[in-house]
């Protein structure tokens, strides 16, 4: 299969797509609200898990089918906190947190029409810079 991948549906409605676009038949799942953290997952990884979780579930882009893709997204947070040199993990961090609309530029197609926007993650950027 060639060409960019497929946005989540959650992302596409969230960026206002045209209906046409959005596929109604997609597998639905329920959101992971108050869904842990394994208990393999490192320190910084659990950590990132109880921050972002509540918030991409709260918007509707976390579904109990996609908590092993967001493990992935947190051990590999976890691995570069540990090791900031290791730039393959860098690299697989960059990946899968564009699959979740946590980059600027893939934040930056998305407006919420599920209320306020919440800052909670703008704060926690700010408070990382900060260190």
């Amino acid at each position: 299969m060639r060409g960019r991948k497929p946005r989540p549906t959650a992302l596409k409605i969230l960026s206002g797509s045209q209906a046409s676009q959005i596929n109604r038949r997609e597998p639905k799942f329920r959101l992971a609200r108050g869904a842990r953290p394994p208990a393999w997952l490192g320190f910084h990884g659990r950590g990132l898990w109880r921050r972002l979780a509540p918030l991409l579930a709260e918007k509707g882009v976390l579904t109990v089918g996609d908590l092993p893709a967001f493990e992935n997204l947190c051990d590999e947070y976890d691995i570069v906190r540990r090791d900031p040199a290791d730039n393959q993990a860098r690299d697989r961090l960059r990946k899968w947190v564009i699959e979740f609309g946590l980059s600027p530029s893939s934040r930056s197609r998305i407006s919420s029409i599920l209320g306020e926007p919440v800052d909670e993650l703008q704060a926690f950027l700010a408070q990382k810079r900060g260190r």
